[in-house]
């Protein structure tokens, strides 16, 4: 069976999940990273010194980056195109989008279906003492840049195939109701 999943990640500048300054993605065909990739994006709003801790991103890092909008353009394509679109923790990363698609008034944004490696790997790892996303990379034994967000959307990809090989089960739906883990929609 063939199967696509696009696991992706976000990083805000500030505590409003809107805040988008980064934007990572690891696409999963078959088993087979076949592209990891991110952009950063002006989040048209101010950096907190907080999140600036967390990933190292600057104003001055984004102030001639594209806005939320033509990045998702780019995205669109693969959003439309694979099975499951996946993150760890994704009520962060899709509450995130749904607030930025709310702020630009996204209406072609399409409709996506989405499962969450947090949830998932709860129910398959029970043995190890939490399920963040760098334990999950130890656990894998992949190198790891936490907080860089195609680093963090190439483990969630990781941790998806190596759940679907734990299992033998090989269509990503199929794992969710497997484990009793709902997926998400997330629609405008």
């Amino acid at each position: 069976m063939s199967y696509s999943i696009l696991a992706i990640d976000v990083e805000t500048a500030n505590r409003d999940s809107r805040s988008i300054c980064s934007v990572g993605w690891s696409l999963l065909v078959d088993g087979e990273i076949i592209e990891t990739n991110q952009l950063l994006v002006n989040p048209e709003e101010d950096f907190d010194a907080g999140n600036i801790r967390v990933h190292g991103i600057r104003p001055s890092d984004v102030w001639d980056a594209p806005a939320l909008p033509e990045v998702l353009e780019q995205l669109y394509p693969t959003l439309r195109d694979v099975d499951l679109v996946m993150a760890h923790n994704a009520s962060f990363d899709m509450g995130a989008f749904k607030k930025a698609i709310a702020k630009y008034d996204l209406y072609t944004f399409p409709t996506i279906e989405y499962g969450c490696t947090v949830k998932l790997s709860r129910k398959l790892y029970p043995g190890l003492p939490n399920h963040k996303l760098n334990t999950m990379a130890e656990y894998l034994n992949v190198p790891f840049i936490h907080h860089d967000a195609a680093e963090d959307a190439r483990v969630c990809a990781l941790l998806m195939r190596d759940m679907m090989q734990k299992t033998g089960i090989h269509d990503p739906r199929e794992l969710h109701r497997f484990t009793s883990v709902k997926l998400g929609k997330l629609a405008y």
